[in-house]
């Protein structure tokens, strides 16, 4: 059946929302980030997108620390600079409504996603065999800007190695460029990410947020 006929694509596109994501799918767990949300969909950025057809659980996580647990089923696959999937709800889902309360939330506030904070991070930027090496002024759950010499396309994938404060390591972290600002820097949107990164970057953002 084709993809339209599953949603309404006017109300998919009118709530673009980006917020971090984890999904299990076929024996494998990434933290990633939404592109769009609905209460019946949701569309994540990956580069290994899951196959269609395949059943996903998800964690959706909100500013406020609030877990929201659905499932559903891969829908369609999408390719190029919006490479990811599309998943269709469970319709008896108990946790339909936070998610109505989330995107409600959202549109009082303009629509913005996650608090941004001001860092000082070390990270390494692999892309094609160059690394450059730089560092993260700000950040928030779904992404970050970093001040880098060697500037990626926008729309690329690129590999970091972010190492947070209170770390004796760094966590390996895909991303994709969102932004790009010439003699700066750019913004990321992470996309590919362990349990691990994201219990260190939430510790972090705790620690900024005074909590």
């Amino acid at each position: 059946m084709p993809f339209a006929t599953l949603f309404d694509r006017a109300t998919l596109l009118s709530q673009r929302l980006v917020i971090p994501v984890r999904y299990a799918a076929g024996g494998e767990i990434v933290q990633t980030t939404s592109t769009t949300l609905s209460p019946e969909a949701i569309h994540v950025r990956t580069e290994r997108p899951p196959r269609p057809g395949l059943f996903v659980g998800f964690k959706l996580y909100c500013d406020d620390g609030e877990e929201i647990a659905r499932g559903g089923e891969v829908s369609w696959i999408t390719a190029g600079r919006n490479r990811g999937f599309w998943a269709r709800f469970n319709e008896e889902d108990v946790n339909r409504d936070k998610v109505v309360a989330l995107l409600a939330l959202h549109r009082a506030t303009s629509g913005q996603g996650c608090k941004r904070f001001h860092t000082d991070m070390a990270t390494a930027l692999r892309k094609e065999g160059r690394v450059s090496k730089g560092q993260i002024t700000n950040i928030s759950q779904s992404g970050a800007f970093l001040k880098v010499p060697l500037l990626p396309s926008l729309g690329s994938v690129v590999d970091l190695d972010i190492l947070v404060p209170g770390q004796t390591m760094p966590d390996p972290v895909q991303a994709f460029v969102v932004h790009v600002a010439p003699n700066r820097g750019v913004g990321v949107q992470f996309i590919g990410a362990s349990d691990d990164f994201r219990s260190h970057i939430d510790e972090h953002l705790g620690v900024l947020a005074g909590r």
